[in-house]
Order: C-alpha cells, then structure tokens, then sequence
C-alpha cells in the first residue's frame, strides 16, 4: 500500500564501464564519460574509473595511502571545505581507502565520502554525497553493492 509506506522502489542494479553497484530504485541514473551516477536532489552516489599508468599491486598499500591522502586533500580543497575522516576499509575482497569531506554548497552543508578502490591498472571512485548530520542509507548499500567486472 503506497499510502502506508510500501510503495518505495526496490534497488536498482545500475551497470557501468566494468562495475555493477546498488542504487536507491527511485533515484534517476546518469552517465557521462567515465561516471555512472544515481542522484536524488543533493544526495548522490556515483562511481568513476581511472586507468592508471602503473599496474597497483597489494604490496604498494603504503606508497598509495600516501598519495591517496594527498588526492583527497586536493579535493576537498576544490570544494572549499576539509578532509574530516580518512580510514582504510574492505570493500568486497579489496583494500581501500575511504574519505569524509565536509563543504558547503549553495548554503548547504554537505558531506561526500570518497572510497577508492585499486585493482591492476583500474581505479574505482565511488562517491556518496548527502547533507551533513544526516546518515544516508545509499552510502553503504554503494559499498556492500560495488562489484568489478
């Protein structure tokens, strides 16, 4: 029953160049270039991949981390905000490396949590955007969801 809660979407299977994740089934799903994005108003995820000009093994983790930071530090400076959380964490089989970014964005304050996973010489940015103080479901589904071709 639509009026009693049950008429939201299930989640939708969205398919990019080499990936597949989760996304909230009512959200609209863009592509542009190398970017597959589901966006609901300010809330987004998305994941964008990169080929990388040497092939990532496990044993660089040490050499990447310290370029991932710098990275995320450029980032959160083009968006006028601050890099508020940095942690390593498993996505799938993979190691990688998570950021929360705090800015504000037309007089909203927003959050983006950047993941990057590596793989051979693919890299994988998955995003979530939301609003700050407020937990976004989407954020981990695009997490537990995010699966390699």
């Amino acid at each position: 029953m639509a009026g009693c809660g049950g008429g939201a979407k299930p989640p939708a299977t969205v398919q990019g160049g080499g990936f597949t994740f989760a996304a909230p089934g009512a959200w609209t799903v863009t592509r542009t270039g190398t970017t597959v994005a589901a966006v609901d108003g300010s809330k987004t995820v998305s994941v964008t991949t990169f080929r990388l000009t040497k092939t990532y093994r496990p044993k660089l983790w040490k050499q990447a981390v310290a370029e991932l930071d710098d990275v995320a530090s450029r980032l959160a400076a083009e968006l006028h905000g601050t890099v508020t959380a940095s942690r390593t964490v498993k996505v799938g089989a993979s190691t990688a490396r998570q950021y929360d970014l705090a800015f504000t964005k037309d007089g909203e304050r927003l959050v983006e949590q950047i993941t990057f996973v590596l793989l051979g010489r693919r890299e994988y940015e998955l995003l979530c955007r939301h609003k700050a103080g407020k937990g976004e479901p989407a954020c981990s589904q695009l997490l537990v969801s995010f699966r390699p071709a």
